[in-house]
């Protein structure tokens, strides 16, 4: 089997950890206005993608052979990444660590498994066969 199959289930979740990690060293973002500029909904929003990528790295046989084991691995791996990004910016000037910060991420990794588990269930892939 050829390498890049997994190199593509693996860039999604690498290139949005990068990117949460670039945005996460700026010490100032534009902040957008309405809901978009809400803090803790850019955190939910940004750590629900990441733990769906993150999601890609398990296979949907993975999914349905550990139905509660992999969703609750790839929302702590989203929970670590977020609580991991958030003592990095209180290195960053103008930035601090902030444990509400931390929540909002957890949920978004939370609902970005649940996501994943749902769309495979809806496409059958929890079904024994």
């Amino acid at each position: 089997m050829a390498p890049y199959p997994v190199l593509i289930t693996k860039l999604p979740a690498l290139l949005t950890g990068t990117a949460i990690w670039l945005l996460s060293s700026q010490s100032t973002l534009p902040q957008p206005k309405g809901i978009l500029g809400f803090d803790k909904f850019q955190h939910l929003a940004a750590y629900m993608v990441f733990t769906w990528t993150a999601g890609l790295w398990f296979s949907p046989d993975q999914w349905r052979r550990r139905p509660l084991a992999v969703p609750l691995l790839t929302a702590g791996i989203g929970s670590l990444y977020g609580l991991i990004d958030e003592i990095h910016q209180s290195f960053v000037p103008g930035r601090d660590c902030n444990g509400w910060d931390w929540i909002a991420d957890t949920l978004g990794a939370l609902l970005g498994s649940g996501a994943r588990c749902l769309i495979l269930w809806r496409q059958g892939r929890f079904h024994e066969r």
